[in-house]
């Protein structure tokens, strides 16, 4: 759970922030519909391969190489991408991994505390990967994939 709470720090930061603060959202009035911008999330997604053999780290994993080397010993680790965006139910969030790999979450639903997110890994013209996971908001979630070069792919993806 460390690790996992370590890589949300991480990739928290690693994402372009505005100076000012955002302005919180008036309360709607009873009876009324939340407009969907309310009913957004901000989601996160980033991607960290991971190299059999190699030693190196990325400086921008510095802080998780302790976890990150127990999930994964004798491998080098590389962030690839970080991007985090609000996104309301039905919109997908791309990351361009670059040599033809792509990773997309896709906000499907976000229900009393819940959320729904499909997510699919797409390497070159090998059929995607795709799965659908229902998580407690403010919780990440990893996948991993093995890519044709042998090297790995640990995705992250969390909602709040």
């Amino acid at each position: 759970m460390g690790l996992v709470v370590l890589l949300w720090l991480l990739v928290s930061g690693c994402s372009p922030r505005s100076s000012s603060p955002e302005p919180a959202p008036e309360p709607a009035p009873t009876g009324v519909a939340v407009s969907s911008v309310e009913a957004a999330r901000q989601v996160t997604v980033f991607a960290i391969k991971a190299e059999p053999g190699e030693s190196a780290i990325d400086p921008r994993l510095t802080s998780v190489r302790v976890q990150l080397r127990k999930v994964l010993p004798d491998h080098g680790f590389e962030l690839i991408v970080s991007r985090s965006e609000r996104l309301s139910p039905g919109e997908t969030l791309a990351c361009d991994l670059g040599g033809g790999r792509v990773a997309e979450t896709t906000l499907e639903s976000d229900d009393a505390g819940r959320v729904t997110l499909r997510c699919s890994f797409q390497e070159g013209d090998a059929p995607p990967f795709v799965t659908v996971v229902d998580a407690p908001e403010n919780q990440l979630f990893f996948y991993e994939r093995s890519l044709r070069d042998g090297s790995r792919v640990l995705i992250g993806v969390g909602a709040r």
